[in-house]
């Protein structure tokens, strides 16, 4: 399955690109951050996690479907 990944704020400067689209084996979301917490030093860095351009939380085990776009988004404010 091939997915797209956005990334937002600091978590480009560390994976080095705004978005990729790449093969992966996981299933699920909790499953995709494990792996790229494993592969990227981003454990650090606070953001929040969209799917298809909904919000979701990093706790919930959503599943990965072919074509799917995933978002980490760092935090935001109002004003």
């Amino acid at each position: 399955m091939e997915i797209t990944l956005k990334y937002f704020g600091q978590l480009v400067d560390v994976m080095g690109t705004h978005e990729e689209t790449r093969p992966v084996d996981c299933s699920t979301t909790l499953a995709l951050l494990e792996q790229l917490k494993k592969n990227n030093a981003i454990s650090h860095i606070p953001f929040q996690l969209a799917i298809n351009q909904k919000l979701i939380d990093q706790d919930e085990a959503v599943s990965l479907h072919d074509g799917d776009v995933i978002a980490l988004l760092p935090p935001y404010a109002g004003g």
